[in-house]
């Protein structure tokens, strides 16, 4: 068995009980727990990235840290090297530990993943966020961003693990496209266009909002990443023209609200807006927002984006001082002052 194999952070050893209390009332600072020797991210996406792994510590018990460097030599000997060197500082209670290590020289990554951990990320789970995720990020330059969106896999998958939920009809059971914890980075390269002869089936919107989503969770099914297709408004494709969609991402919607029961349409007044929206307790399926175009109803990301945040758990809650046309959709719930919606009256 593989000794370690995931991504995002670098981790931990066994520290002393007395030293595992100082380190959860102390929280550990961004140089603590990003090494950015090659400069990849900014002081502020450090600070951004190390707050993350904080919660995921005091949520999940595991901590995830992250070394990027220059001309590493073999990666594979280096992370595990820098895997025990770092397990002096172990904060997990229970050994639970995380290691990405990036070599920009090499344009090359790793992700470890401890012992504690191996039965809840197994090698394809590490080999598919590398690829399906991490990867898509860093070949626009967004390595903060691809750290971070890997984390919330990381958190759904220790979620599921918590909940006693196997790995059936989660997306990297099928296939991760490449085996093994390393794979080139490609830093900066750019996305990677489609085969010449790569066709992606049409998604014209729907006659109803209800209709026009089908369409989008059978494009997220796809894999269909065109920022044109029709279900989508004009300001949304202009959006999707600089957003990195990943395999990953569209795995992820695809598969979570399949599961997800809709409530009833919620139309504006006016008949220019609507809302799909989920119960309250379906803390991971956030609404969906739409404007009537002509005959047909078009997916409003934009709005979306603007409206709806997720929280730590990956739980959605609305940013109450954001505006948009669609609060009148949930005039009969309350929210605290968070934003996460509470039952509805």
């Amino acid at each position: 068995m593989r000794r370690i194999s995931i991504s995002i952070s670098v981790a931990l050893g066994a520290l002393l009980a007395l030293a595992a209390v100082f380190w959860w009332l102390w929280p550990a600072t961004s140089s603590e727990l990003i090494r950015d020797d090659a400069a990849l991210m900014s002081a502020d996406q450090r600070a951004r990235v190390a707050e993350y792994h904080d919660y995921l510590l005091k949520d999940h018990d595991i901590d995830y840290r992250v070394v990027t460097a220059n001309g590493l030599g073999d990666i594979n000997r280096s992370a595990v090297a820098h895997f025990e060197e770092l397990a002096e500082t172990i904060r997990s209670e229970s050994g639970r530990a995380l290691l990405l290590i990036v070599d920009a020289d090499q344009d090359v990554l790793r992700l470890e993943i401890g012992y504690a951990l191996e039965g809840v990320f197994p090698d394809a789970f590490a080999a598919y966020v590398e690829h399906r995720q991490m990867v898509p990020f860093f070949e626009r330059g967004r390595v903060a961003d691809g750290i971070l969106a890997t984390t919330e896999l990381v958190i759904t998958r220790a979620q599921r693990a918590a909940d006693n939920a196997g790995f059936e009809g989660e997306a990297w059971i099928v296939g991760s496209g490449g085996g093994g914890a390393t794979t080139a980075a490609r830093l900066g390269a750019g996305a990677r266009a489609a085969p010449e002869d790569a066709q992606q089936a049409s998604a014209e919107a729907g006659r109803t909002p209800s209709a026009t989503l089908q369409v989008y969770f059978d494009a997220m099914a796809a894999r269909n990443d065109d920022p044109g297709l029709d279900i989508y408004t004009e300001a949304t494709r202009r959006m999707l023209n600089d957003w990195v969609m990943t395999p990953a991402q569209m795995d992820n919607v695809a598969r979570i609200y399949r599961r997800c029961p809709a409530e009833a349409l919620r139309y504006s007044d006016d008949g220019r807006y609507a809302v799909v929206r989920y119960p309250p307790g379906e803390r991971a399926c956030a609404p969906f927002f739409f404007e009537r175009v002509d005959d047909s109803w078009a997916l409003d990301l934009t709005m979306m984006q603007r409206a709806i945040r997720f929280g730590r758990t990956n739980a959605w809650r609305f940013d109450l001082d954001a505006e948009h046309p669609y609060m009148f959709a949930f005039d009969d719930w309350r929210f605290d002052r968070h934003g996460f919606p509470k039952a509805a009256n």
